[in-house]
């Protein structure tokens, strides 16, 4: 199957550059055995034949990847949303996250870039690319018929994350220009007003502080850093920063004590990573030789859904689930 050269976040970068996004070269991952992985609880979620699909990852020379969302859990933990890629065309599906089983699709569009549950579970945000503009739309969550668009103009959006139980607030963020120029952005769906807040990327709102949220952010080095942000008061802390390593797409837990993210590890490949909000106690959680990415918190806080090469010999990639069990004293 061709793959198709999807376009935003990090991977970004390969694609802005006129580059080619291919996917890493093809590997055994079906046998591998990683010790530091040893008492996590793994669960394949997706099947082969679900055309779960591929992000781009590249070392070129620093690691680069997609930093959207591929996967979004419903509020109630019963359904699984991820992009599925058939027929060059890529589009959201939905199926159980407790017991597999068919997939329904619920956008009909051409190349769906990411994907995101509202907080009553009724509607789906994802980003498409189409006419050489990505733009945020929604769809319901149980038709998958009527789209509305969000975004408009010239610009390029991706991440659209419903903040509230009415619908009203949506955050986004928005490239302009040139590769490092992504910044924070919410649309008011009551008044129709748009406001630019912030530098950065895929943002993840607080609840229990609604005038801030975490997002992803490019250093002058080409790396990614995680930062809460509070454009009303105009406060920015850097919660997450490493020498040689980036860090992409903050998702704050249910209990609003981790965030987890995406991580270059000391190999070519991505892993899963978790950090106290309070800046200690960075954690990673898996090892693999593949890549572990696009990482979302189940709604108990217990469990972890992330797309990853393992447990198959082509290096495909499916939907996986695996148990968080890190005490609380570590935080």
């Amino acid at each position: 199957m061709k793959k198709q050269c999807l376009r935003g976040g990090a991977c970004l970068l390969l694609c802005a550059l006129g580059l080619s996004c291919s996917s890493l070269k093809k590997v055994d991952y079906g046998t591998v055995s990683v010790p530091q992985e040893g008492g996590i609880k793994f669960e394949k979620i997706t099947e082969e034949s679900d055309d779960v699909v591929t992000p781009n990852v590249r070392k070129r020379p620093l690691l680069e990847w997609w930093i959207n969302s591929f996967i979004a859990i419903s509020p109630d933990g019963t359904r699984i949303a991820y992009i599925n890629q058939k027929n060059n065309m890529s589009n959201v599906m939905v199926k159980s996250a407790t017991q597999g089983g068919v997939s329904v699709q619920r956008t009909f569009r051409n190349s769906v870039q990411d994907v995101s549950w509202s907080p009553d579970g009724k509607t789906l945000c994802y980003s498409e690319f189409y006419n050489g503009q990505n733009r945020v739309q929604l769809v319901n969550a149980e038709q998958g018929s009527v789209v509305s668009q969000i975004s408009t103009g010239n610009a390029n959006d991706y991440s659209g994350i419903i903040v509230d139980m009415k619908g009203e607030r949506i955050l986004f963020h928005r490239g302009e220009g040139s590769l490092y120029n992504y910044s924070i952005w919410e649309y008011d769906r009551k008044t129709n007003l748009f406001s630019n807040y912030s530098r950065g990327m895929t943002p993840c709102p607080i609840p229990s502080d609604k005038d801030s949220y975490y997002c992803s952010r490019f250093t002058n080095k080409g790396l990614c850093e995680i930062w809460k942000v509070n454009p009303k008061t105009g406060v920015e802390e850097v919660v997450l920063s490493r020498p040689e390593q980036s860090f992409t797409t903050p998702k704050l837990s249910p209990d609003g004590k981790w965030l987890l993210c995406t991580g270059s590890s000391t190999g070519d490949n991505t892993d899963i990573f978790v950090i106290g909000t309070d800046g200690n106690n960075l954690t990673q959680l898996t090892y693999h030789p593949g890549n572990d990415i696009s990482a979302v918190w189940a709604p108990d806080g217990k469990s972890i859904y992330f797309l990853s090469q393992r447990g198959n010999v082509e290096g495909k990639y499916n939907v996986w689930k695996m148990n968080f069990n890190l005490p609380n004293t570590l935080h």
